[in-house]
């Protein structure tokens, strides 16, 4: 069966259907939610809980250890998410699922890191995340997960 030129170049659903669909199942963020405050002295510490909802806005601040933020598994009903970051000689880690942008153009390193590893194209309705802050001789990054090598290796049996 062959499809006219029409068919062709008209797409079967579009991306505006589909978030129109599911818009109203969206869970809806509350009102006013405090700030998620993550600060770390010294030592590691990973907000990398299964089941966490993402406020509006996050403080986070690294004097000296590593303060990792696991997007991966948390509820997010929000389009923009504003993190204020503060690393001192410490690290800030933020990890983000496929699809999700972030934007640290609003950062002022001093003699530390600022590496976006984020590079992919937004996903439609996917959230932002907006971060803003200064690095004194640490490092703030935003990357993604990482994918486990183990089902390529059992895939080449």
């Amino acid at each position: 069966m062959t499809r006219t030129k029409e068919q062709r170049h008209t797409p079967a659903t579009r991306v505006d259907d589909i978030e129109r669909m599911f818009g109203a199942r969206r869970s809806q963020p509350a009102a006013d939610t405090p700030p998620l405050e993550l600060r770390v002295t010294d030592g590691t510490r990973r907000r990398t809980d299964d089941d966490w909802t993402v406020p509006k806005k996050l403080v986070a601040e690294a004097v000296s250890g590593k303060l990792v933020i696991d997007f991966t598994r948390a509820r997010c009903s929000r389009r923009e998410i504003d993190i204020q970051a503060v690393a001192g000689a410490g690290a800030i880690v933020l990890i983000v699922p496929r699809g999700w942008r972030v934007d640290m153009d609003a950062v002022s390193p001093g003699n530390g890191t600022v590496a976006n590893r984020v590079k992919l194209p937004r996903f439609p309705g996917a959230p932002i995340i907006r971060v803003v802050g200064q690095v004194d001789t640490g490092v703030v990054k935003a990357r993604y997960a990482y994918r486990s090598p183990l089902p390529w290796f059992r895939r080449s049996r």
